[in-house]
């Protein structure tokens, strides 16, 4: 198995030619870009686990979990059209439609949100019946692993990365890391029921793809703004359909109250920034180190959330899962970081090109 751990660009002949911000970069500009789209990744997962927090709140001040996504899904996408009225990120759209029609771009990978909007699903679905430590594994699990398989496939904009011995440590040793600090939260007595595990694992793998696409339409639309509408648009069709089913069905109804506090519904703004640096640092990271770190800042921001909510002690199964997922992230980070630097060194020593 290889040992490198960065993403490789695509080859010259792809009719996706490799990203142009990766190439022409120096050793030293190289490492420094990869250091701040790790910090700014790890931030955005720790906000993650705050909008979790918050969208978890006001599901039950609604009674209804869809009805909270709803209003985390609209209320994003509302500021993000309003955003439409700025030329730039209308003009964003347009060059993500010009990459389509000149097959750059495929169809499919307009259809990012739906990996978030299938994930609302899957949650609302599965934690009932497994409980939310195991809802989070298999999450975990499914993003984790397919991450890998969406690098080496070449999918997001980073270009291809081999399955190497520091990528498949640094993703299992993250899966041990969080299911240790899950099952150390508790919400861990439920049946193992293998229905919603599997859907569970399904939907993380869809994160990844997510992930990938978004990140691959950000490249050529040029504007994180319109991509991240794109995202909040289909992620928003998906929780109407559920919704319009719940009306047909008879089993919708409306929130039982709105008095929430105030910070409950920002999930949508949260939204927005998570989407839109993820889509981001992709392009530098790769899905498999952009996931590690995302979910590092996760769990930390979950914990604080907790110990900030008035939870009385934390058990030494979460603080040692707090400290596996993040030895395992940061020793990813460093393999990747330092593949970044050995490629731009390679490329500033490459002869140029006949012309």
């Amino acid at each position: 198995m290889p040992t490198d751990s960065s993403p490789v660009p695509p080859a010259p002949a792809s009719a996706d030619p490799a990203p142009p911000a990766r190439s022409g970069l120096t050793p030293e500009r190289a490492s420094g870009v990869v250091i701040v789209a790790g910090i700014a990744t790890f931030i955005a997962g720790a906000l993650g686990a705050v909008q979790s927090r918050a969208n978890g709140t006001l599901a039950t001040v609604f009674g209804s979990a869809i009805d909270a996504a709803l209003w985390s899904f609209g209320s994003g996408w509302l500021l993000l059209t309003l955003a439409m009225l700025h030329p730039k990120v209308r003009g964003g759209l347009v060059e993500a439609h010009r990459a389509y029609r000149g097959d750059s771009l495929r169809w499919w990978m307009f259809l990012g949100g739906l990996g978030g909007g299938f994930f609302v699903v899957a949650q609302t679905w599965s934690v009932p019946q497994i409980g939310v430590a195991l809802f989070t594994i298999a999450i975990v699990g499914g993003q984790t692993l397919n991450a890998l398989l969406v690098d080496s496939v070449g999918l997001g904009p980073a270009g291809k990365a081999p399955v190497t011995w520091t990528r498949v440590l640094g993703a299992l040793g993250t899966i041990a890391g969080v299911a240790l600090a899950s099952l150390g939260r508790g919400g861990g007595d439920h049946a193992l029921v293998l229905a919603p595990v599997f859907l569970a694992v399904v939907a993380g793998a869809g994160m990844a793809v997510q992930q990938a696409i978004n990140g691959r339409v950000n490249r050529h639309s040029g504007n994180i703004v319109s991509t991240t509408w794109v995202n909040f648009t289909w992620g928003l069709v998906l929780i109407g359909g559920v919704l319009v089913a719940q009306l047909v069905r008879g089993t919708w109804s409306a929130p039982r109250t709105w008095d929430s506090p105030a910070w409950t519904f920002l999930g949508g703004v949260i939204g927005i920034v998570f989407v839109g640096v993820g889509a981001l640092v992709v392009h530098y990271l790769g899905v498999l180190l952009a996931t590690l770190l995302t979910l590092s800042g996760q769990l930390i921001g979950a914990v604080l959330v907790d110990v900030l909510g008035g939870a009385s002690h934390l058990s030494p199964l979460v603080l040692v899962g707090v400290a596996v997922t993040l030895t395992s992230a940061a020793f990813a980070a460093v393999a990747g970081r330092r593949a970044t630097v050995r490629r731009a060194r390679a490329a500033a020593a490459a002869p140029p090109a006949a012309a």
